[in-house]
């Protein structure tokens, strides 16, 4: 249920490569492209992260510019398809890209909340996923070790061959995902902990 909820209230409150190529997305980010440090897209990206890892008792993450900074450079690399290129990320892709910088933002906030919804694929009695189904964007998302995060969006629209150019990585530490042991049981909780409270909501949220 807490799913549904929040989507409705996010609903309502919303009106989660070569040289030459990167030259050109350089150019792009004092126009409509959100860069890095970017206040609104930082804060949308954790209070969206701040909601699923608060009901699954995950710490809060807090925003490391040199993690930022490595995203940036890699996801500027356009590869054809959004590419994992370290342990330990979150990648989405759309298309087509945003063109204005509410959209970008948004896109941000709805492909974080997006990599919630492999929770429906996870068996948290077997700490596996339920018929090969993807689950590790989820299973990072709530990664109760990880405490830092760093993200970067860009457009690859420029380069020929890119699929789904309108792109968001997002790299954490410690990394998650460690299948190995007993890891996955210790780090992936059910949503056991309570709902943020309305002051919380109100604050991250304006509702």
């Amino acid at each position: 249920m807490k799913i549904f909820s929040l989507v409705t209230a996010l609903a309502a409150a919303a009106l989660a490569a070569p040289n030459s190529a990167l030259v050109a997305r350089d150019a792009r980010d004092s126009l409509e492209l959100p860069g890095i440090d970017d206040k609104k897209l930082i804060g949308t990206i954790l209070n969206a992260h701040w909601y699923w890892r608060r009901i699954h008792c995950a710490q809060d993450l807090q925003w490391n510019a040199t993690l930022a900074a490595k995203a940036q450079e890699d996801i500027r690399k356009c590869s054809r398809d959004v590419e994992h290129l370290r342990g330990g990320s979150n990648l989405s892709g759309q298309g087509p890209s945003p063109k204005k910088y509410n959209d970008w933002v948004e896109m941000a906030r709805a492909m974080v909340h997006g990599w919630h919804e492999e929770e429906t694929f996870y068996d948290y009695s077997t700490r596996s996923s339920r018929n090969s189904n993807q689950v590790f964007h989820f299973t990072q998302l709530v990664w109760r070790d990880s405490s830092q995060l760093g993200c970067a969006v860009t457009d690859c629209s420029d380069v020929q061959g890119a699929r789904y150019p309108g792109r968001i990585y997002c790299y954490y530490e410690p990394v998650g995902n460690n299948v190995a042991g007993n890891f996955m049981a210790e780090n992936v909780w059910p949503p056991i902990c309570a709902d943020p409270s309305k002051a919380e909501l109100e604050t991250r949220f304006g509702f």
